[in-house]
């Protein structure tokens, strides 16, 4: 019995995570933040960097490339590093 309420407890919580996530999106998204899906650009991964956004231009950088997690923060970390990149420069 002690494990149905673990996995209830684990269900409950990864469908909060998820919804939270999708509010967060859909709030970056009517910001200007985020493009609509399907029309992103490169430019806007590195305007995201620049705003120290580096987990929604992973996300981005995904979608647009259709990418895995691995290749796309390699990605994000090179453009980060470039000069006048980032939020720390």
């Amino acid at each position: 019995m002690m494990v149905l309420y673990i996995v209830v407890a684990v269900v409950v919580a990864a469908l909060a995570l998820n919804a939270l996530n999708s509010r967060r999106t859909d709030d970056l998204r009517q910001t200007g933040f985020l493009p609509p899906p399907g029309q992103g650009s490169d430019a806007d991964v590195e305007r995201l960097v620049a705003l120290g956004r580096k987990i929604d231009a992973i996300k981005l950088y995904r979608e647009i490339h259709r990418t895995d997690l691995k290749t796309a923060k390699d990605a994000v970390d090179e453009i980060a590093e470039k000069p006048g990149r980032g939020p720390t420069q």
